[in-house]
């Protein structure tokens, strides 16, 4: 069974007036929009290693654990995702995602929570916590979307 070995974290923003143009452009903001994604539960398999830029080729499957959150009414959205390295090289990670109509601050907070629960449950020890967010303020009649992922491959 395949099991990836590599993963990055990532966010953006989009906007446009079509609600899934603006999904789209806040993947290509994010560098996975080349892809086709596919949503994941919350696990990290154990020896993934961090990538800074996704090196597998486009047009193949990324694994993806990620929130998103898309509006047109004034205000502020807000997505992250986060993932508990543990102690042990060979326990799995947890991968936590979570979006909001409110700052990033919110988010980044909640998320951290979840990892924290979610790594107790599995009787893991946390050696580190990495988290990637964004925010955007929008406009009212203009489709934002955030999106905060973690992709693996």
């Amino acid at each position: 069974m395949y099991c990836p070995s590599s993963y990055i974290l990532v966010s953006g923003i989009g906007n446009d007036k079509f609600q899934l143009v603006s999904f789209d452009k806040a993947l290509y903001a994010s560098r996975i929009a080349n892809y086709n994604l596919v949503k994941v539960s919350s696990i990290l398999p154990s020896m993934c290693k961090e990538e800074t830029t996704v090196t597998a080729r486009q047009g193949s499957i990324l694994f993806t654990a990620y929130a998103s959150i898309s509006s047109s009414k004034s205000g502020k959205i807000a997505a992250a995702v986060g993932v508990g390295l543990p102690q042990q090289p060979d326990e799995v990670g947890v991968i936590m995602e979570y979006s909001c109509m409110d700052c990033k601050e919110v988010a980044v907070q909640r998320v951290k929570e979840m990892i924290q629960k979610s790594m107790e449950l599995r009787g893991s020890k946390i050696q580190e916590v990495k988290i990637e967010s964004i925010e955007a303020n929008v406009t009212d009649g203009i489709f934002s979307t955030a999106i905060a992922a973690l992709a693996m491959w």
